[in-house]
């Protein structure tokens, strides 16, 4: 039953990763987190799935061997095959992790528009803020350095302008062109 939940989840997260990177960085999906947060959660459930399956499947099959230098032979083979695998999943977590790692934030104007401002993760200095397209939905209406070295995204503020809207975030002011 692990194997083919651990089956299930690894595809539909990989499903999702695919949709991600065919529509670019565009677009953001936020349900209950953004999207490279919600594929990272999934693999990584994924992943403990599939070694609960394995361990609950392979000594088994070792124990059956008869011959005591084969079987211990062959458990040390698939231990050192479970660690080769483990490593370039460490890397893809650690990767997708940093990624994952930056933080989101809910800006709302007077007149009850909304934008996410994505605050910097690796780089202190990099924002990109969303637009709200509908209400799951987030299309990425600007990406910038801020004018600091350092941006902070808990201390935005969003006002309405003449026909647009004005993000200020510290330092930092961003026009947001309204929606179509």
């Amino acid at each position: 039953m692990s194997a083919f939940t651990s089956l299930f989840i690894g595809v539909t997260a990989h499903a999702c990763l695919a949709l991600t990177l065919e529509a670019g960085v565009e677009r953001l999906v936020y349900v209950v987190l953004p999207d490279w947060g919600l594929i990272f959660c999934a693999h990584f459930i994924s992943g403990a799935t599939a070694v609960t399956a394995l361990a609950l499947l392979i000594p088994p099959l070792i124990r059956r061997i008869s011959r005591t230098w084969l079987r211990r032979l062959t458990a040390v083979l698939v231990g050192l095959i479970a660690a080769a695998a483990t490593l370039p999943w460490l890397l893809y977590f650690v990767g997708i992790g940093i990624n994952a790692a930056t933080s989101y934030t809910m800006v709302t104007a007077e007149n009850g528009e909304k934008v996410l401002v994505q605050g910097p993760g690796f780089d202190p200095a990099d924002f990109t803020v969303y637009r709200q397209e509908s209400f799951f939905v987030y299309q990425r209406s600007a990406v910038g350095t801020s004018v600091s070295d350092i941006f902070e995204s808990d201390e935005c503020t969003l006002t309405a302008r003449s026909a647009e809207l004005l993000l200020t975030c510290a330092a930092d002011s961003i026009p947001r062109p309204p929606l179509s």
